[in-house]
């Protein structure tokens, strides 16, 4: 973090994803394991957390992610946040494709509003905004692999401007028919099936669909259960060589004040994708061999906002200090005072790569 910058704090989060969860936050104590190449969230009682008259009427999606922010603001004890940020790649396509399913059935006629309104990119941005009566800032994302650092990026803007609002930040996307077809064809995802726990053993082309709605809270002001802070965000579009990549991790450490020996362990967003994991796995071999390398991607696929699902998964092992045997990629044992920063590196189809530093809260 730069001297000049203001301390950014993640005081709530709350999560959806294809592994077990709890209203704590606490990721990966027990492993679900799947036989197909599709993983989808696994859900609680949405009872629970969204009032009943109100839950009929929200399409799959909306509920993951309605209750996933509900998670997260009591996990962080606020009701209503000062702004709503949200990201996502796709949106909602299972809502678009039943609204233009029915647009050619019925001929244009006579054609019910509700999967219109429910597949809008900013649909779950205004439920929340509805449901927690929060009037202020309300944006959503959607820029593919880089949406959910651009959220990031924007509330940590915001908060310059004042350390002590509390702004809701999340991403999601879905596991669609329709996403996984074109996925499939393009060869991001592979045609033949595997176990999740195999991925990276999978010398193959393309990875496994995922999906998941991951929340937070950020403050400049930290909270008496305030997970990790957040250190900064930096975004790299299509890097051309192995060389440009250092480099900007070089620029990236450099300008937050930290050296590479100072990191305790590396959270990889490599996909299992042969043809596209060549430059990750490059970045790995050579900046990464003697620190504690994790990877997650097996944990949950892949899809535009999975990084939410590490930056989740990061802020976990630093306030719980439990890093599971699953995520493990190399033999490295992390320092024996435990782990302080962490750093997750993530790209989305060799495309778009992010940096994320997180550090231990006092």
């Amino acid at each position: 973090m730069t001297a000049d910058r203001m301390t950014c704090y993640i005081n709530g989060i709350g999560i959806l994803a294809p592994q077990e969860t709890s209203d704590e936050g606490v990721l990966l104590e027990d492993i679900k394991t799947y036989d197909n190449n599709r993983l989808t969230c696994i859900t609680p009682d949405f009872k629970d957390y969204i009032n009943p008259v109100q839950l009929r009427r929200l399409s799959r999606m909306l509920r993951i992610g309605m209750t996933s922010a509900i998670i997260c603001l009591r996990n962080a004890n606020l009701r209503t946040p000062d702004g709503i940020i949200t990201a996502t790649g796709y949106g909602f396509l299972g809502e678009t494709e039943k609204f233009l399913s029915e647009v050619l059935e019925r001929v244009e006629k006579q054609i019910t509003p509700t999967h219109f309104v429910q597949g809008t990119y900013n649909a779950l941005a205004g439920l929340i905004g509805l449901t927690t009566k929060c009037t202020g800032y309300n944006n959503t994302y959607v820029s593919k692999g880089f949406a959910f650092e651009n959220a990031l990026q924007d509330a940590l803007l915001q908060l310059e401007s004042n350390h002590n609002a509390n702004f809701l930040v999340g991403g999601f996307d879905e596991a669609e028919d329709v996403l996984h077809a074109i996925g499939t064809k393009e060869q991001f995802f592979k045609t033949e099936k595997i176990q999740n726990t195999q991925l990276f053993n999978s010398r193959t082309q393309g990875t496994i669909q995922g999906e998941g709605s991951a929340f937070f809270t950020l403050s400049g002001r930290a909270s008496e259960k305030a997970w990790c802070i957040l250190g900064d965000v930096k975004l790299i579009y299509r890097p051309a060589t192995e060389e440009d990549l250092a480099s900007a991790l070089e620029n990236f450490l450099e300008a937050n004040k930290i050296s590479l020996d100072k990191i305790d362990g590396v959270l990889s967003g490599a996909s299992g994708d042969v043809e596209r994991d060549w430059l990750i796995e490059r970045l790995e071999a050579s900046k990464f061999s003697s620190v504690p390398l994790f990877r997650f991607k097996h944990l949950c696929g892949e899809y535009c906002t999975a990084v939410s699902f590490a930056t989740c998964l990061g802020a976990s092992i630093l306030k719980k200090q439990f890093i599971p045997k699953v995520i493990r990629h190399n033999a490295i044992v992390p320092q024996s005072n435990g782990i302080k920063t962490l750093l997750i590196v993530n790209h989305y189809l060799n495309r778009n790569y992010s940096l994320i530093l997180l550090t231990r809260h006092p």
